[in-house]
């Protein structure tokens, strides 16, 4: 009897727990799958958008290798304003620029890698500034040129660092500088460049001046 009774204490525990506490439980349950469908369709939300943008991409490669710059320049604005979030405005914008270096519009072209070398991929943002190092020095740039090589640490773009450096320093006729960046760039082994290329660039540099002979001085003077 007694255990019987147990129960029934139990039970009417239970029941008044219930009543104090159901509610708080309903609702955190209710709060719960709230957050979990809201999480899943914020999932669903930025999936879309990202296939959505890669299909803007790839139009914008479609209509840069046909030629058809307006089109190409119209799909990417749509990408940088409507997509900026997504990693394809930044490949367009390379895609353009490349467009745009191949058509002769350079002033374009930089436009379009200035955007580039803001990406929040920071291998990107690399590759556009040596693309635009190329493209300011084809303008006459140098200045400039130098300017989109300044970084703190190119990684494993070091080595196409220095001998981008190094080709803006021939064009100054900066040839202590060039030597310089060409040697750098000869003792990285594993730098992603052409050694045999970087070589033929620093042996074409002019040597050191010569030093003026020096004359004894007349004794009879």
């Amino acid at each position: 009897m007694d255990e019987l009774l147990s129960e029934k204490e139990q039970i009417e525990q239970i029941r008044n727990w219930w009543k104090e506490n159901g509610a708080w439980v309903a609702g955190g349950l209710v709060l719960g799958l709230s957050m979990l469908v809201g999480w899943n369709s914020w999932q669903s939300y930025v999936a879309n958008r990202a296939e959505e943008a890669s299909s803007l991409y790839e139009q914008v490669r479609a209509e840069a290798v046909a030629g058809n710059a307006d089109r190409a320049i119209e799909l990417t604005t749509s990408l940088r304003t409507e997509y900026a979030a997504t990693p394809y405005a930044d490949q367009a914008s390379l895609e353009l620029a490349r467009m745009m270096v191949e058509r002769g519009s350079l002033d374009e072209a930089a436009a379009a890698l200035e955007y580039a070398i803001q990406s929040d991929d920071p291998q990107l943002a690399l590759v556009a500034r040596l693309r635009l190092a190329q493209v300011r020095m084809q303008q006459g740039n140098l200045d400039e040129a130098l300017a989109a090589l300044d970084v703190p640490d190119a990684g494993a773009f070091a080595a196409r660092f220095s001998e981008m450096r190094g080709d803006v320093a021939v064009a100054r006729g900066d040839w202590d500088m060039a030597r310089s960046e060409y040697e750098s760039v000869l003792s990285d082994l594993a730098g992603p460049v052409n050694r045999e290329v970087v070589e033929i660039k620093m042996n074409d540099l002019p040597g050191p001046a010569a030093a003026a002979p020096v004359t004894e001085a007349d004794p009879t003077s």
